[in-house]
C-alpha cells in the first residue's frame, strides 16, 4: 500500500465515529419531571434515568444521531381525595440535528413552540368535568 492510500485509510477510519447532537429538554409543566429516559426506538430496555428537571428548568443531553425515543415521567398528581396519577410523555425522534423538546400539560398554552427545531411534547390532562347546572 502506498503512503497516500495509507493516509487516506487512516483519515477515513478517524471519521467513522458517531455523530452526536444536542437535545434540550425543557420542562414547562407545573410539576417536576422525576425521570428522563432516552433509548433506541422500539427497544424494550429503557436504561437508567438521565436525571430530573424542575418546573421551568432544562437539561441538555448529547445523543447519537439516529432514531430514539425520549420518555419522561412527572411527579404524582392528586386528582381528588381518592385518586392520583403519574403522567408520562414521550416523543420519537429521527435525530439529524440539534432539537429542543418542550414538555407541558395539554391544557397549557406555551409560547415559542413555533420556533425551528422545537417540538411540543404534551402530558395528557383529562379535563375537569363540567359542573351540572343548578336547578
Amino acid at each position: 500500500m502506498n503512503r497516500q492510500a495509507l493516509l487516506l485509510s487512516l483519515a477515513l477510519a478517524g471519521c467513522g465515529g458517531a455523530v452526536m447532537h444536542d437535545v434540550s429538554l425543557i420542562n414547562k409543566s407545573p410539576r417536576p419531571i422525576t425521570e428522563v429516559y432516552v433509548y433506541p426506538t422500539g427497544s424494550s430496555q429503557h436504561g437508567t434515568s438521565r436525571g430530573t428537571i424542575a418546573p421551568e428548568a432544562s437539561m441538555k443531553l448529547k445523543i447519537k444521531q439516529g432514531n430514539v425515543e425520549v420518555m419522561v415521567v412527572s411527579q404524582r398528581v392528586k386528582i381528588d381525595d381518592r385518586q392520583s396519577e403519574v403522567r408520562t410523555a414521550s416523543q420519537t425522534l429521527e435525530l439529524k440535528s440539534p432539537v429542543s423538546l418542550v414538555f407541558h400539560d395539554s391544557n397549557q398554552s406555551v409560547p415559542g413552540l413555533d420556533r425551528p427545531g422545537t417540538i411540543s411534547v404534551e402530558f395528557q390532562v383529562t379535563p375537569e368535568p363540567e359542573a351540572a347546572p343548578a336547578p
